[in-house]
């Protein structure tokens, strides 16, 4: 069949069979007369600019698409258009509105809804949201840049997961199960409140899983994260926030990218599903880290999004504890000073939940506020006198503190 252009606008539903027989529908209002098709697959495609539908080859890509659905077919791939990345900051990029999964997936996950809730709403934030919250049959998440691209990357060999936890234990829940689909990880929980009936079913739930809890609290992130990093033991660490979702891909490439090249701390582009206006929205990451922060104290990786060597973290004297909030940035300009490989995959390997009452959207600690602000310019500062010279790094504000709270840990 014949593909014709479409503007941003409009909703482009392909749906079709393993034969190769395709239907395509155009909408520029989503609509959902085509739930009675039979069809294997579906995909559907919205994109930021006017030619970016015309210009795909849509067999390969939906014969592509198959490939992932004949390996899983409870996958479900995110679609965005491939670009260059930036070269030294994050870069806030294009909303993301495709996807692509098993049809009959789709339509037992619509049927929750009135055909009415999706008017006035984005399609792919609505479905997310189902599939964190475990209304769905997909247990894997893959986001794809269009063109797809040929991987060869062996399966990753044995490596920490690492999770500090405070906050809904609903989102830790949904973590776990998306972590449990995938092999040779050893996952660490660091709870950081006090025990409620949900966590112990967790711990249930998932035996295999580590869990501790840490008293009084909160202590905060990094005084988890260090202490479970010093409990684990493989050589590859992997940083994780419980309210993030990681994608199926992420341990195997990264790991696979950090094997073949010696990259010492590595993270990843993030797809941002922000629960204030509703949207997803692709965040890429320059992939030379250390290049970028030769050229000043940019925000150029993802912590949470990230993994390092044993050896790597422990160089850099572990995170500093003196506060709950920020040491993450504190850490990677530290590190600047004793890691000679520090890079950023170009692909997007992680799913970050923007939501209320969290650490960067809290008045208090969020993005933007005095006291971060005051961190910055005091980190960047130093920073910038430690590279000429002016400085020492043990007399700087970007030297490890631990600390000074009294607390117990109790393994559950």
């Amino acid at each position: 069949m014949n593909f014709s252009p479409d503007y941003y606008s409009y909703y482009n539903i392909i749906l079709w069979k393993r034969e190769a027989i395709f239907i395509h529908y155009r909408m520029y209002f989503l609509s959902f007369e085509f739930m009675d098709e039979d069809f294997d697959y579906i995909m559907i495609l919205k994109f930021e600019f006017s030619h970016a539908f015309s210009d795909l080859n849509i067999k390969q890509l939906t014969y592509s698409l198959q490939n992932i659905f004949n390996a899983q077919m409870n996958t479900f791939v995110i679609l965005t258009n491939r670009k260059d990345p930036p070269i030294y900051t994050e870069s806030a990029d294009e909303y993301v509105n495709s996807f692509s999964c098993s049809f009959r997936h789709f339509k037992e996950l619509i049927s929750n809804f009135k055909r009415s809730e999706f008017h006035g709403k984005e399609l792919l934030f609505t479905v997310l949201d189902q599939i964190f919250n475990g209304k769905s049959a997909f247990k894997k998440i893959l986001i794809r840049q269009i063109p797809l691209q040929i991987e060869h990357v062996s399966a990753n060999s044995n490596c920490d997961v690492i999770i500090p936890h405070r906050g809904e234990n609903a989102f830790l829940s949904s973590l776990l199960f998306f972590l449990h689909q995938l092999p040779n990880l050893h996952i660490y929980n660091g709870i950081d409140q006090d025990l409620t009936d949900d966590i112990l079913k967790l711990r249930k739930k998932y035996p295999a899983t580590e869990f501790y809890n840490f008293v009084p609290n909160p202590v905060g992130p990094y005084v988890v994260r260090n202490y479970l990093i010093d409990a684990s033991n493989n050589n590859l660490i992997f940083f994780q926030d419980s309210d993030d979702i990681p994608c199926a891909d992420r341990f195997d490439k990264i790991g696979d990218y950090m094997a073949n090249t010696g990259c010492q701390l590595c993270g990843s582009h993030e797809l941002r599903i922000d629960y204030f206006d509703q949207t997803v929205r692709a965040h890429r990451f320059p992939t030379n880290v250390g290049s970028a922060l030769k050229a000043g104290p940019w925000h150029s990786l993802l912590h949470p999004s990230s993994a390092i060597t044993r050896d790597a973290f422990y160089l850099c004297d572990k995170l500093s504890e003196e506060r709950t909030f920020g040491n993450d940035t504190k850490f990677l300009l530290h590190s600047f000073f004793f890691l000679s490989s520090i890079y950023n995959i170009n692909e997007f390997l992680y799913i970050r939940r923007r939501h209320p009452n969290s650490l960067i959207t809290s008045p208090d600690t969020m993005i933007g506020s005095p006291i971060r602000k005051k961190l910055l310019h005091t980190w960047n500062h130093d920073f910038e006198l430690i590279k000429y010279g002016e400085l020492s790094l043990e007399n700087s504000s970007l030297r490890y503190k631990g600390t000074k709270l009294k607390f117990n840990v109790k393994k559950i």
